[in-house]
């Protein structure tokens, strides 16, 4: 029998629409595929097709088809509804709770904790060198001492200049072995940045910490002493002028430019080492070791707490898309009264198996385990990061698929399971599946990385991700048990910066100062040697699984691993699966299909193409096919597939444009002997949309005249038939109000967010009548490829 697939592609809200128009056609002719890959917003449509399907006696039905289309258009409205007013102000003011809770609040939580035991550390080492070169006022009065004054004139001079108590620069050999001191500790971040360069990828991590380690040193001992010989006796205005000035400073120097997004920490951080070393108000805050001891205590408490405030940050976004994603176009049985029936506190805290509710209900949300009788067989594209599984020189991210049937790499050539006793598709539920496909925005971005080097570490530091993680063993070492010895374990971590400022209370020696600081430091050495250790061998062994077992359950070794890019090298998988949009290497999920070697293939692009650019993600694909799966690909005619496209999808006049372009594949299999081999052949249906006066014209057809049985599709909400025309698209803009579609603002659109078939992505906010819109052109582009016949066909 011949196996058949379609490929719904990435594209948000847009593509789900276009997709869901190619879905009605397919089943008004009853043609359901083997397989449906999906990718971000093509996603959207295809789980919660499955999703409606499971809950309707895993039947197809031409009267639930009617709800649940009807039901994606009046939702389409995923993170603002403005159909109803109340509802869009409500959904308004979740979003802007949910952006300053994870942008503001949350990091002031997770970064603030480490800003007083930083400047202990560096009080305890570098202090007598900073304060050597300057008169400082006395610690407990505030104020210069008589001999102070005498000693050096400019004190009583620059304290009646700026009425403020500060410490006064004083030249003379303290002042250069300050200088020689920072000069070296800049030469030694040199080198390491030198060295960081060089470095190879296993040797990358430790490279990349000692890198950070001495620029971090270098800051805060430098920006506190900066701060005191010049911002502390200037007045506000020049403050200001001063730290517009560094910052540019800072971007002019190449090691730092990547990180630009640190320059917020590292100026927190040396104010508050300035007030720890010299002493003096910061803010109008007056210095007294009894304050400093309560931040310290403060600071311990929001070390151990850390755990928590970081996955809630990490995971709040993820998963408020997928509750609005899942409130949106899931069945009702599946969302139940308030929309978020399968999400629980384990969603949000995934390294606490114990979360997870035991009790199943009736209408528990769906795991991928659970749709594996349904047809089509659901694939979800997605990225995995942070893993190398051959050569070293290979991306540390590649395709992952993920189905009821299998897990895995789209590299994976062996037909052992890698993750066979360790995570299975019952362990990852089909909104999870959907909503990490749809992770367009995360930590990790695949073939886009490098665009946003420069605000990768802003993004972390935020939370500004919509990724997932899984665990892989989710089985292994779980429970509440596992959990208490995490908490203990990070209790244990934040002892001694508890014990800090308790030690000269209790009237204990320098010496027991210097162990607490040579323990705290031991406990950080021990912490960051973990994170950069390998745990991908094919046979891990105790120490490699110790390992892992931390990775998973201690946060700040988690944390570390992934600020300072560790990869997994190896066959097996790394303890924590880092997904992101399956876009971020290949946008039209038409590589799964391929690795199955079908004989049909349908690819819907409901991607953003700007003219002459429509082909643009299929080009991608088609050479991703050749480097990892080694097909070969050739127009109908025999041509070179690459110049047939462009001639007959391309090069095209307006008026003239088709909506669709079809193409052969061959498979190959590489012998013992290192040899090509053909296996079998295929053919694949590109189908993309147009604009009315750019595609080639429709027949014109009514409803009712497509379609064969007795089915009623209302005219009111998708119009008198698929075909559009120029005056209905382009009145569409990018509002989320229906009110705002008007021809007047098409200009503006256009510039903003784009028009009429490619609205931007990252434009969630449709409407039904912009869904309507996409989801005719969708019907139309399939009607007019004849994609129902190209998949009927056996051969």
């Amino acid at each position: 029998m011949t196996k058949t697939g379609v490929a719904f592609s990435g594209g948000g809200v847009r593509s789900a629409a276009l997709c869901s128009g190619v879905l009605r056609r397919l089943l008004h002719k009853e043609i359901v595929p083997d397989y449906l890959s999906c990718v971000s917003g093509g996603g959207y449509t295809g789980t919660a097709y499955l999703d409606w399907k499971y809950r309707n006696e895993q039947k197809d039905d031409p009267v639930w088809h009617k709800e649940f289309f009807s039901n994606m258009r009046n939702r389409s409205g995923v993170l603002c509804d403005w159909q109803n007013p109340l509802q869009g102000v409500f959904d308004t003011l979740v979003l802007l709770t949910l952006n300053i809770s994870v942008v503001v609040i949350l990091p002031c939580f997770n970064y603030f904790g480490l800003a007083f035991p930083a400047a202990y550390i560096i009080d305890y080492f570098f202090g007598d060198l900073l304060r050597a070169s300057f008169t400082c006022p006395n610690a407990e009065t505030h104020n210069f001492t008589s001999s102070a004054i005498s000693e050096s004139s400019e004190v009583s001079e620059i304290f009646n200049m700026t009425e403020s108590v500060e410490c006064v620069p004083k030249f003379g050999p303290d002042l250069y072995l300050t200088f020689i001191t920072f000069a070296l500790l800049f030469i030694l971040f040199l080198l390491f940045f030198v060295v960081k360069s060089l470095a190879g990828p296993s040797l990358k991590p430790s490279a990349n910490i000692l890198f950070n380690l001495s620029g971090f040193i270098f800051a805060m001992t430098f920006f506190p002493w900066f701060i005191e010989e010049f911002v502390a006796v200037t007045p506000l205005w020049l403050n200001a002028l001063i730290l517009f000035l560094s910052i540019f400073l800072w971007l002019g120097i190449p090691p730092l430019r990547e990180k630009v997004s640190l320059i917020i920490i590292v100026y927190l951080y040396a104010y508050v080492v300035k007030w720890r070393v010299y002493k003096t108000a910061v803010l109008y805050v007056v210095y007294t070791e009894r304050r400093f001891a309560l931040f310290m205590w403060i600071s311990g408490i929001l070390i151990w707490m850390c755990p928590f405030f970081g996955e809630l940050q990490r995971n709040a976004i993820h998963i408020f898309n997928r509750w609005r994603l899942l409130r949106a176009f899931y069945s009702p049985e599946s969302t139940e009264a308030i929309g978020c029936s399968g999400i629980t506190l384990h969603d949000m805290f995934p390294f606490y198996s114990w979360l997870e509710p035991a009790r199943k209900r009736l209408n528990q949300n769906l795991t991928l385990d659970d749709i594996g009788g349904i047809a089509p067989e659901y694939i979800c594209n997605v990225t995995v990061h942070q893993w190398r599984q051959m050569e070293s020189r290979e991306p540390s991210f590649t395709l992952f698929t993920l189905s009821s049937s299998s897990l895995e790499r789209i590299d994976n050539i062996t037909s052992k399971n890698q993750f066979e006793n360790r995570l299975h598709p019952s362990d990852i539920k089909l909104s999870q599946a959907m909503a990490t496909s749809a992770a367009v925005v995360s930590f990790h971005m695949g073939e886009y990385e490098t665009s946003i080097d420069s605000l990768q570490s802003l993004q972390i530091m935020l939370g500004l991700g919509m990724g997932n993680s899984i665990t892989v063993e989710p089985k292994i070492c779980s429970g509440f048990s596992t959990t208490v010895t995490s908490a203990l374990i990070h209790l244990f971590l934040v002892i001694p910066i508890v014990a800090f400022p308790i030690i000269p209370l209790l009237g204990g020696s320098e010496v027991w100062e210097t162990r607490a600081v040579i323990f705290f430091l031991v406990l950080s050495g021990v912490l960051l040697f973990i994170a950069v250790l390998p745990t991908g061998r094919e046979n891990p062994g105790c120490w490699q699984k110790f390992v892992r077992w931390c990775i998973v359950h201690i946060y700040h070794v988690r944390f570390i691993r992934e600020v300072f890019e560790v990869v997994n090298h190896g066959p097996t998988p790394p303890p924590i699966l880092h997904l992101s949009d399956g876009g971020h290497v290949e946008n039209l999920g038409l590589l799964p299909l391929l690795k199955r070697r079908l004989k049909k293939i349908v690819v819907v692009n409901g991607g953003k193409a700007n003219e002459g650019d429509s082909a643009r993600d299929l080009i991608k694909a088609l050479q991703k096919g050749r480097e990892i799966l080694r097909c070969s690909f050739s127009g109908i005619s025999g041509r070179d597939v690459h110049e047939d496209i462009r001639v007959n999808l391309i090069n095209r006049p307006p008026g003239k444009q088709p909506r669709s372009y079809r193409f052969k594949v061959e498979y190959y299999d590489l012998t013992e002997q290192y040899e090509d081999v053909k296996v079998g052949e295929g053919e694949i249906l590109y189908i993309l949309p147009r604009h009315p006066k750019q595609g080639l014209p429709g027949e014109g057809k009514k409803w009712d005249e497509l379609i064969e049985k007795n089915i009623d599709i209302e005219a009111d909400l998708w119009g008198s038939g698929p075909d559009l025309d120029a005056y209905e698209t382009d009145r569409l803009t990018w509002c989320c109000c229906e009110c705002c579609h008007c021809h007047l603002l098409h200009s503006l659109s256009e510039l903003w967010c784009g028009v009429f078939p490619n609205h931007m992505t990252f434009n969630q906010f449709f409407t039904p009548t912009m869904f309507s819109a996409y989801h005719r052109e969708g019907y139309h582009a399939c009607l007019e490829a004849r994609a129902t016949d190209f998949l009927a066909e056996t051969g």
